[in-house]
């Protein structure tokens, strides 16, 4: 691994005419909302939904996601493994996203186009790695043990009111307070987070529990959006931390309320990803964008991407990168 964004691999793209939820199957969205993983689901606490930013925080516990769109071992089977075993990403996203987003000033107009040409091993810096100075020495094959050894806490507060600082000293600005304390990452590794939305469906939704795109609290996919506020001219996002030689890290933002940032279908542009907007409580105008305040969506999740191609992507997750945590909040 060089650090170098792959921009010029060619790939024929294998997306014409494909339906929205074939799509999500071709990008694993099941995978980076880690609905389908056994151990996604955190412990959640309620916030108080009202808007207000005076009532108390809502905490969740960070675990490890094994979503078999992401994770698997050389045979391709799904975690848990042994200690031992080295992991590898099944399907690295090859669409060209450059030719289904249209180019604006609001995201990124640019994006790379990968070639997706099997699973690649998930590798991680080595160690004494420096990112300014550059390191020659190969990069490590990452192990089910220290994979799975992740932990954290990420906690949701209140709603801070325009005109104040946000905390990375930038004022003006409202959203709600986020902060996401890691422990036990991969050391030296390049993580962003996303906030994936899950909102309540209507009571006469076709949509159920069997549904590998609904939760067990029965609330339907709608999207993704970058944690934090887009900031600069190409597409450069908040989102993104470092964690240290022991794993450790983490990222405290306010993460402003607005149009959701994920891939929007392909037949079918805009939200929600799965189903039809009349089959959610929410408004068709609501599910396309993630509120001020998360406290008042119905379900929110925290997820933990690591880039293994050392590269964050902006406003999307990019090709290269696991999704290797998350924490579940219920409101």
């Amino acid at each position: 691994m060089n650090g170098e964004k792959r921009t010029e691999a060619e790939s024929d793209g294998p997306t014409g005419g494909m339906p929205r939820r074939g799509a999500l199957r071709f990008l694993g969205v099941a995978g980076f909302a880690g609905v389908s993983s056994a151990t996604a689901s955190a412990k959640g606490a309620d916030g108080n939904g009202g808007g207000n930013g005076n009532g108390p925080d809502a905490s969740a516990e960070i675990n490890v996601l094994t979503n078999p769109n992401f994770i698997t071992d050389a045979a391709g089977e799904t975690a848990p493994f042994a200690p031992a075993t080295e992991l590898f990403d099944p399907g690295p996203v090859s669409i060209p996203l450059d030719e289904i987003i249209e180019g604006s000033d609001e995201y990124d107009s640019t994006l790379g186009r990968p070639l997706n040409d099997g699973k690649h091993q998930v590798v991680r810096p080595p160690e004494g790695y420096d990112r300014d100075a550059g390191y020659d020495e190969p990069w490590v094959p990452v192990t089910w043990g220290e994979y799975s050894d992740v932990g954290g806490t990420a906690t949701v507060g209140g709603v801070k009111p325009a005109g104040g600082s946000n905390g990375n000293g930038k004022g003006g600005a409202t959203g709600t307070r986020v902060n996401i304390n890691v422990r036990g990452a991969l050391p030296n590794g390049q993580y962003t987070i996303w906030v994936v939305k899950f909102a309540a469906l209507a009571d006469d939704s076709e949509l159920g529990p069997e549904d590998p795109f609904v939760t067990p609290a029965g609330n339907g996919l709608v999207g993704f959006h970058n944690l934090g506020q887009k900031s600069g001219d190409d597409g450069d996002s908040e989102n993104d931390f470092v964690v240290d030689e022991s794993g450790d890290g983490g990222i405290r933002v306010f993460n402003e309320g607005g149009a959701l940032t994920g891939i929007p279908g392909f037949e079918e542009p805009g939200y929600p990803f799965v189903g039809e907007a009349d089959d959610y409580e929410q408004s068709a105008s609501r599910l396309s964008e993630v509120a001020n305040d998360l406290r008042e969506e119905d379900e929110i999740h925290f997820v933990g991407a690591f880039h293994y191609d050392d590269q964050v992507w902006g406003v999307y997750p990019g090709p290269w990168h696991v999704n290797h945590f998350s924490a579940v909040f219920r409101f």
